[in-house]
Protein backbone atom coordinates (compact mmCIF):
# COMPACT_ATOMS: atom_id res chain seq x y z
CA UNK A 1 0.00 0.00 0.00
CA UNK A 2 1.48 3.45 -0.45
CA UNK A 3 1.89 6.05 1.62
CA UNK A 4 0.78 9.99 1.90
CA UNK A 5 4.52 10.60 0.91
CA UNK A 6 4.46 8.86 -2.53
CA UNK A 7 1.57 11.29 -3.08
CA UNK A 8 2.60 14.60 -2.04
CA UNK A 9 6.23 13.93 -3.18
CA UNK A 10 5.53 13.81 -6.99
CA UNK A 11 3.30 16.89 -6.42
CA UNK A 12 5.39 19.42 -5.04
CA UNK A 13 8.50 17.86 -6.43
CA UNK A 14 10.35 17.53 -2.83
CA UNK A 15 13.17 14.97 -2.06
CA UNK A 16 12.03 12.32 0.16
CA UNK A 17 13.68 12.46 3.29
CA UNK A 18 13.75 16.30 3.60
CA UNK A 19 9.62 16.83 4.02
CA UNK A 20 6.85 16.61 6.47
CA UNK A 21 3.53 15.40 5.77
CA UNK A 22 1.29 15.88 8.75
CA UNK A 23 -0.44 18.92 7.64
CA UNK A 24 -1.62 20.26 3.90
CA UNK A 25 -2.96 23.37 3.72
CA UNK A 26 -4.18 25.82 0.98
CA UNK A 27 -3.80 23.54 -1.94
CA UNK A 28 -5.24 22.51 -5.34
CA UNK A 29 -5.02 19.07 -6.13
CA UNK A 30 -6.10 18.12 -9.82
CA UNK A 31 -6.87 15.43 -11.89
CA UNK A 32 -5.24 12.34 -10.36
CA UNK A 33 -6.01 8.39 -9.15
CA UNK A 34 -4.75 8.07 -5.99
CA UNK A 35 -5.31 4.02 -5.99
CA UNK A 36 -4.51 2.20 -2.28
CA UNK A 37 -3.36 4.99 -0.69
CA UNK A 38 -3.02 4.88 3.08
CA UNK A 39 -3.21 8.15 5.03
CA UNK A 40 -2.68 8.84 8.43
CA UNK A 41 -2.24 11.12 10.76
CA UNK A 42 -2.81 13.96 8.42
CA UNK A 43 -5.18 16.93 8.66
CA UNK A 44 -6.43 18.39 4.93
CA UNK A 45 -7.44 21.80 5.63
CA UNK A 46 -8.14 24.73 3.17
CA UNK A 47 -7.54 22.16 0.22
CA UNK A 48 -9.66 21.80 -3.32
CA UNK A 49 -9.60 18.27 -4.73
CA UNK A 50 -11.04 18.21 -8.13
CA UNK A 51 -11.24 15.34 -10.66
CA UNK A 52 -9.66 13.21 -8.23
CA UNK A 53 -10.57 9.00 -7.55
CA UNK A 54 -9.41 7.71 -4.31
CA UNK A 55 -9.51 4.29 -4.44
CA UNK A 56 -8.72 1.47 -1.51
CA UNK A 57 -7.92 4.36 0.17
CA UNK A 58 -7.67 4.23 3.93
CA UNK A 59 -7.56 7.27 6.08
CA UNK A 60 -6.62 6.35 9.50
CA UNK A 61 -6.71 9.23 12.37
CA UNK A 62 -6.81 11.82 9.61
CA UNK A 63 -8.94 15.18 9.80
CA UNK A 64 -10.35 16.62 6.73
CA UNK A 65 -11.78 20.67 7.29
CA UNK A 66 -13.02 23.34 4.90
CA UNK A 67 -11.96 21.21 2.29
CA UNK A 68 -13.59 21.06 -1.03
CA UNK A 69 -14.45 18.11 -3.54
CA UNK A 70 -15.65 18.35 -6.82
CA UNK A 71 -16.46 15.79 -8.77
CA UNK A 72 -14.22 13.38 -6.84
CA UNK A 73 -14.55 9.89 -6.09
CA UNK A 74 -14.60 7.72 -3.30
CA UNK A 75 -13.88 3.68 -4.48
CA UNK A 76 -13.69 1.01 -1.28
CA UNK A 77 -12.39 3.76 1.08
CA UNK A 78 -11.91 3.19 4.51
CA UNK A 79 -12.20 6.03 7.15
CA UNK A 80 -11.13 4.65 10.53
CA UNK A 81 -11.22 7.00 13.56
CA UNK A 82 -11.29 9.85 11.24
CA UNK A 83 -13.32 13.11 10.84
CA UNK A 84 -14.76 15.29 7.79
CA UNK A 85 -16.18 18.87 8.71
CA UNK A 86 -17.50 21.90 7.30
CA UNK A 87 -16.47 20.75 3.60
CA UNK A 88 -18.29 21.07 0.25
CA UNK A 89 -18.89 18.11 -1.82
CA UNK A 90 -19.87 18.75 -5.65
CA UNK A 91 -20.46 16.24 -8.15
CA UNK A 92 -18.69 13.58 -5.94
CA UNK A 93 -19.32 9.83 -5.66
CA UNK A 94 -18.94 7.35 -2.78
CA UNK A 95 -19.16 3.61 -3.52
CA UNK A 96 -18.29 1.02 -1.10
CA UNK A 97 -16.65 3.04 1.93
CA UNK A 98 -16.51 2.08 5.11
CA UNK A 99 -16.56 3.91 7.71
CA UNK A 100 -15.29 3.27 11.62
CA UNK A 101 -14.96 5.22 14.63
CA UNK A 102 -15.35 7.94 11.74
CA UNK A 103 -17.43 11.43 11.71
CA UNK A 104 -18.45 13.48 8.76
CA UNK A 105 -20.29 16.73 10.00
CA UNK A 106 -21.42 20.28 8.61
CA UNK A 107 -20.46 19.78 5.94
CA UNK A 108 -22.32 20.56 2.13
CA UNK A 109 -23.33 17.86 0.12
CA UNK A 110 -24.53 18.62 -3.90
CA UNK A 111 -25.08 16.26 -6.77
CA UNK A 112 -23.84 13.29 -4.72
CA UNK A 113 -23.80 9.41 -5.27
CA UNK A 114 -24.11 7.81 -2.17
CA UNK A 115 -23.59 4.04 -0.67
CA UNK A 116 -26.07 2.78 1.54
CA UNK A 117 -23.15 3.59 5.11
CA UNK A 118 -22.13 6.68 3.98
CA UNK A 119 -25.60 8.21 3.92
CA UNK A 120 -26.02 6.90 7.74
CA UNK A 121 -22.66 8.78 8.42
CA UNK A 122 -24.01 11.60 6.52
CA UNK A 123 -27.55 11.44 8.21
CA UNK A 124 -25.69 11.88 11.68
CA UNK A 125 -23.75 14.60 11.28
CA UNK A 126 -26.17 17.61 10.45
CA UNK A 127 -24.87 18.01 6.91
CA UNK A 128 -26.84 19.66 4.17
CA UNK A 129 -27.68 17.99 0.95
CA UNK A 130 -29.08 18.52 -2.50
CA UNK A 131 -29.85 16.37 -5.29
CA UNK A 132 -28.37 13.44 -3.68
CA UNK A 133 -28.81 10.07 -4.57
CA UNK A 134 -28.19 6.97 -2.10
CA UNK A 135 -27.87 3.68 -3.91
CA UNK A 136 -29.93 1.04 -2.28
CA UNK A 137 -28.78 -2.58 -1.82
CA UNK A 138 -29.21 -4.92 -5.13
CA UNK A 139 -28.86 -8.50 -3.37
CA UNK A 140 -29.63 -9.89 -0.07
CA UNK A 141 -25.99 -10.38 0.62
CA UNK A 142 -25.76 -6.38 0.22
CA UNK A 143 -28.52 -6.22 2.32
CA UNK A 144 -27.51 -8.09 5.28
CA UNK A 145 -24.31 -6.63 4.81
CA UNK A 146 -26.30 -3.37 5.47
CA UNK A 147 -27.94 -4.09 8.67
CA UNK A 148 -25.10 -5.62 9.85
CA UNK A 149 -23.57 -2.29 9.30
CA UNK A 150 -26.48 -0.49 11.00
CA UNK A 151 -26.47 -2.94 14.28
CA UNK A 152 -23.03 -2.82 14.81
CA UNK A 153 -23.43 0.82 14.66
CA UNK A 154 -25.88 1.18 17.36
CA UNK A 155 -24.39 -1.05 19.46
CA UNK A 156 -20.78 1.02 19.33
CA UNK A 157 -23.21 4.21 19.60
CA UNK A 158 -24.82 2.12 22.90
CA UNK A 159 -21.55 1.35 24.25
CA UNK A 160 -20.34 5.15 23.80
CA UNK A 161 -23.46 6.40 25.55
CA UNK A 162 -23.01 4.02 28.66
CA UNK A 163 -19.26 4.47 28.63
CA UNK A 164 -19.21 8.20 28.88
CA UNK A 165 -22.41 7.91 32.19
CA UNK A 166 -20.70 5.60 33.61
CA UNK A 167 -17.24 8.45 33.35
CA UNK A 168 -19.85 11.48 34.08
CA UNK A 169 -21.28 9.56 37.06
CA UNK A 170 -17.70 8.73 38.01
CA UNK A 171 -16.48 12.22 37.66
CA UNK A 172 -19.81 13.64 39.63
CA UNK A 173 -18.90 10.88 42.89
CA UNK A 174 -15.01 11.84 43.12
Amino acid sequence: MNTLTRFIDPIFENQLDETKYEIIENESIKSNVLEGLSISGSLFSLTTFTDVTFKSCVFFASRIENCTFVNCNFVDCRFEFSHIAHSDFESCNFENCEWEFSSFKSSDLNHIKIDVKTQLEINRGGNQQSNCLAIMPTNWQEAEALQDAIDTRLETDDAHNEWGTKLLNFLKAA
